[in-house]
């Protein structure tokens, strides 16, 4: 090929080049092997993740590559990353934006260190500010809510007892069986962290008078044999005595005792809210390591957990000086 002829063709090569990925330097642009964030997304592992985590990054792995995905990692930039979590605000999806610019922060986090980005896009976006709605749980409502349990379903009362003297979730509770008590300890596993816990079973909760193993007690003495401490005492539909009680049905018929005992609105508290109230009680009590009880790796878990969003006014404590 004559000299001239093959001048001309690195030209105008690199004018096409130029074209596709302005501001590179050529010997980058020669370098860059094509990389789409959809490819970024296979890379990510599971590995030692709780089955509830991957199913909730599925969902946003999907909404991810749908808007992002035929992008070159080498070409996503902060603009592209800024304008996706803008249309999930605007829509008022708020926790899901923030959940998905972390889920971008950990992608870019590997896509660098494969090597196939040389900075992380994400991390310059703002994190959505997102208004929390839900009212805390305070006894005196527990307690009106409580004292309707029997009205809507028989293992109500003592579900609620449950997670309020074990300090545990709606998920845990549901599936507590009588063979995870050994001796005189109740050994848990949480399944969205994975976290065990072994709790003594003479835990008391002083406020409501009760100990772990007063509400266990109370669970076994329904007159039916279930491998579940939570358990249908009467067969519905499909449902047989014995069976588990499903988490979502734990929720509706908690939400149904709510609105008997008069506490309505949107953000009426939830069953879950019982989790923060027990960290309060405990806390209030003071010899409880909540922090543990509850299966909380970071202070700042297990502060949020014990902030009481204006339910409760903040005590001053006062002491021997």
């Amino acid at each position: 090929m004559p000299v001239e002829q093959a001048i001309f063709e690195v030209v105008e090569a690199n004018a096409k080049l130029k074209e596709l990925a302005p501001g590179k330097r050529l010997v980058e642009r020669m370098n860059d092997t094509g990389e789409t964030v959809a490819d970024l997304l296979l890379k990510m592992s599971n590995a030692g993740v709780a089955k509830a985590t991957i199913d909730q990054r599925k969902y946003l792995d999907r909404a991810i590559k749908a808007r992002l995905g035929d992008i070159a990692c080498s070409a996503l930039t902060t603009k592209h990353i800024a304008e996706v979590l803008e249309s999930f605000e605007a829509a008022g999806k708020m926790q899901w934006a923030a959940n998905i610019r972390s889920r971008l922060r950990a992608i870019c986090r590997r896509g660098m260190a494969l090597g196939w980005m040389d900075k992380n896009p994400a991390e310059a976006t703002d994190r959505a500010r997102i208004k929390v709605q839900r009212q805390r749980l305070t006894l005196e409502a527990f307690n009106s809510i409580r004292a309707k349990a029997g009205d809507v379903a028989p293992w109500l009362e003592n579900a609620m007892l449950l997670a309020l003297v074990s300090a545990q979730d709606r998920s845990t509770v549901a599936r507590w069986e009588r063979a995870f008590v050994k001796g005189n300890m109740a050994i848990l596993e949480r399944s969205k962290t994975g976290a065990r816990i072994a709790i003594p079973i003479e835990l008391r909760l002083d406020a409501i008078g009760m100990s772990l193993s007063d509400v266990i007690a109370r669970c076994r003495s329904t007159g039916v044999v279930s491998k579940y401490l939570i358990h249908h005492v009467r067969r519905q539909g499909p449902t047989n005595v014995g069976d588990p009680v499903q988490r979502g049905t734990i929720s509706t018929r908690f939400a149904a005792a709510r609105k008997l005992a008069g506490i309505k609105g949107k953000g009426a508290p939830s069953f879950h809210e019982i989790r923060s109230l027990s960290k309060r009680l405990y806390i209030e009590q003071g010899n409880v390591d909540t922090k543990a009880l509850l299966g909380h790796k970071s202070d700042t878990m297990a502060d949020l957990y014990a902030d009481v969003r204006g339910a409760e006014p903040v005590k001053v404590r006062i002491g021997p000086t």
